[in-house]
């Protein structure tokens, strides 16, 4: 998991729903050994499925021993359950535990204030693609302290890490990189239904299209181009990319919609806070 913590150390992850299980099988894939990772979830099936894979895990906060100390306890619910039961958390933090927080629009000093046992705080805003070591983490915390590299290490082996200085961006981070893959996977689900509409055969259409989202995608990373350039590389005077751009940028709508998008998300983080 990371080479700060040592093999004694626990990490608790309250919340085995879609992020807390994105980053508990990127922690998994990367070799994280499943013992030194409990996990509190009220879903039966869930927990059955991560003890197979050599999990502690716990039905409900009052399940779990008091002599259990953990290095870093990670919140993975959604807000408003966060806010129903934050003051069960309190008997499992120590002064020397990080409670990390990867819900959307829940602030530090909300943590700091309701967690009288909690000494250092971190917002983390990951995303899915986590869970295959591809995905974009972006911490706060108010003051850079020991367990800064412990972060970056836990985060950096699911994919690329960041800080901000400023916790108002992380309402800007939630609506890039925290939604951003939902974004794409519309995109690629409208791409892949008008190659279906173009006459294309459906498991065609989707290798198809998905390939090409992948190899695209790989080539902006790998190339070092600019997307720009990268466009006008693919981009012949008359021709077929040239056709269908036209149509697609016509009077910036797919501009002004996808800025609408990430304004509509960023004000949701704003109104969570």
């Amino acid at each position: 998991m990371s080479s700060i913590m040592s093999v004694s150390d626990k990490v608790l992850v309250v919340g085995g729903g879609r992020m807390g299980s994105a980053i508990i099988e990127g922690w998994l894939q990367q070799g994280t050994p499943p013992d030194s990772i409990y996990l509190i979830d009220n879903n039966l099936d869930t927990l059955k499925a991560y003890e197979q894979k050599g999990l502690h895990t716990f039905e409900s906060v009052d399940h779990v021993p008091l002599d259990l100390e953990f290095r870093v306890f990670l919140l993975a619910l959604k807000p408003q359950i966060i806010m129903q039961h934050i003051s069960q958390f309190n008997r499992l933090i120590s002064h020397s535990t990080c409670l990390v927080s990867v819900a959307a629009g829940v602030m530090v000093q909300t943590l700091l204030s309701m967690l009288p046992n909690a000494k250092h705080v971190v917002r983390v805003m990951p995303n899915t693609p986590a869970m295959i070591g591809k995905g974009v983490m972006v911490g706060f915390s108010e003051s850079r302290s020991e367990f800064s590299g412990l972060i970056e290490g836990l985060f950096s082996s699911l994919g690329k890490f960041y800080w901000v200085s400023k916790e108002e961006e992380m309402h800007a981070v939630t609506a890039i990189s925290g939604s951003g893959p939902a974004y794409l996977f519309y995109f690629a689900q409208c791409f892949i239904e008008s190659a279906q509409s173009l006459g294309l055969d459906a498991d065609f259409a989707k290798a198809l299209a998905l390939d090409t989202l992948t190899g695209a995608s790989h080539l902006i990373e790998e190339s070092g181009i600019d997307v720009e350039t990268l466009r006008q590389n693919v981009t012949s005077p008359n021709g077929t990319t040239q056709a269908g751009l036209e149509a697609l940028m016509r009077n910036e709508e797919l501009k002004e919609r996808v800025t609408a998008c990430c304004v509509a998300a960023r004000q949701r983080s704003e109104e969570l806070a």
